[in-house]
C-alpha cells in the first residue's frame, strides 16, 4: 500500500465549497486515482457535491497527489491530516 500528500494548488477554486477539508491531508491507498477518490470520499463530498460535480481532491488541477515512500505508519484507507489526526466527514464521530 502507497501513501500520499495530496495539496491543494488553487485554493480558491469554486469545487472547495464540496470539501469540509481544505488542508493538506495524506491517504493510504493503491495508487493516486485511489488516493483521490478516497480523499473525496471522506473529505463530505458525498454530503456537500452536487450532480454532476467534481471533488477538488479528484481534479488535478486543483489539487497535487505525490507519492510519499518514506511514509508507513498509516493503514489502508486512512486520510490523515498534518497533525496525523483522521480526516473522516462520513461519520458520526467527525469534528
Amino acid at each position: 500500500m502507497n501513501i500520499y500528500r495530496l495539496d491543494p494548488i488553487v485554493p480558491d477554486h469554486s469545487s472547495w465549497k464540496y470539501s469540509e477539508e481544505k488542508d493538506c491531508v495524506w491517504a493510504c491507498a493503491p495508487s493516486p486515482t485511489e488516493a483521490r477518490d478516497l480523499v473525496a470520499a471522506n473529505t463530505g463530498f458525498a454530503t456537500l457535491g452536487a450532480t454532476g460535480a467534481k471533488s477538488p481532491w479528484q481534479d488535478e488541477a486543483v489539487t497535487s497527489c505525490v507519492l510519499q515512500p518514506t511514509m508507513s505508519l498509516m493503514s489502508a484507507g486512512d486520510v490523515m491530516r498534518e497533525d496525523g489526526s483522521p480526516v473522516d466527514y462520513k461519520s458520526a464521530s467527525a469534528p
